[in-house]
């Protein structure tokens, strides 16, 4: 897709947040909306896979490593037509396929179990390894949160990668600035990233994560790098994109509306506000 399509797509896979998050009146609404854009350039700019097979060898991975974001990723699977639209409307409800944390045994396109933080990194390692002894061409995506950081499996996985050169990673976090305890910079501040994740051999860029010609380039630098190493794309994300009055709330990281903010929310996300 083109900006000017992906910008468009973006737009319904905030629709998508909202519609899903409403069925319980509550959730990671501002994460999800936040995360809209660079989803959007992951699933209609840069990977390959098949929508009717999600288990198609060809495949590029991709790991939800913040795992509570599932509804992020819901709801631009369904966009892709990994998972049906209609299929939304069961989010988090019983016996759906569509669970608040994302496991792999319940819906297609899930590559990973997104219970316990920090392990998608890890994963992605193991992964790009098979990949590589395979012959294999397809890259791991793997989207991680900024709090998740903090765990020590990541930079272990970090070092790895960095030593095993594998350029066939491409990692994504969303750098929101908030967890459940607080502020990321007060709960346990992870910066420098830049300098942290260079440090472990990775090829960094860090840009404005809700910009969609940014993550295009970003994107395209990633797959174009000639370098052996890693890649990571640091993307600074505003919690609740596109809804303002969710922007700078202390409690964005799990939100609780009433009737009348959800009126506002879809009032907002139409009018195309910052």
């Amino acid at each position: 897709m083109k900006k000017e399509e992906l910008i468009e797509k973006a737009f319904e896979v905030r629709k998508n947040v909202l519609k899903m998050a409403q069925i319980d009146k509550k959730g990671f609404i501002a994460q999800g909306v936040g995360a809209a854009d660079f989803l959007t350039v992951l699933y209609f700019y840069a990977m390959k896979y098949r929508p009717e097979d999600p288990k198609w060898e060809g495949r590029d991975r991709f790991l939800l490593s913040a795992g509570h974001n599932a509804i992020a990723v819901y709801a631009a699977m369904a966009e892709a037509g990994i998972i049906p639209k209609e299929e939304l409307d069961t989010y988090g409800l019983d016996n759906s396929r569509l669970p608040m944390s994302s496991m792999p045994a319940y819906t297609p396109g899930i590559e990973i179990s997104g219970g316990s933080i920090g392990l998608g990194l890890p994963i992605a390692v193991g992964m790009a390894l098979g990949l590589k002894k395979k012959g294999s061409d397809a890259r791991v995506y793997v989207m991680m949160g900024d709090g998740e950081l903090a765990e020590g499996p990541v930079w272990e996985a970090a070092m790895s990668a960095g030593s095993y050169k594998l350029n066939n990673i491409i990692a994504l976090v969303d750098v929101n600035g908030i967890q459940a305890d607080g502020k990321t910079s007060t709960v346990l501040d992870t910066e420098p990233l830049t300098d942290k994740f260079k440090a472990f051999n990775f090829y960094v860029q860090r840009i404005d994560g809700n910009s969609i010609s940014a993550l295009m380039t970003a994107i395209d630098n990633a797959k174009a790098s000639a370098e052996e190493k890693p890649s990571v794309i640091l993307c600074d994300t505003v919690p609740g994109k596109g809804i303002p009055f969710l922007i700078g709330d202390p409690k964005s990281h799990f939100i609780s509306l009433n009737d009348e903010g959800w009126v506002r929310a879809y009032q907002e996300l139409e009018r195309g506000e910052n």
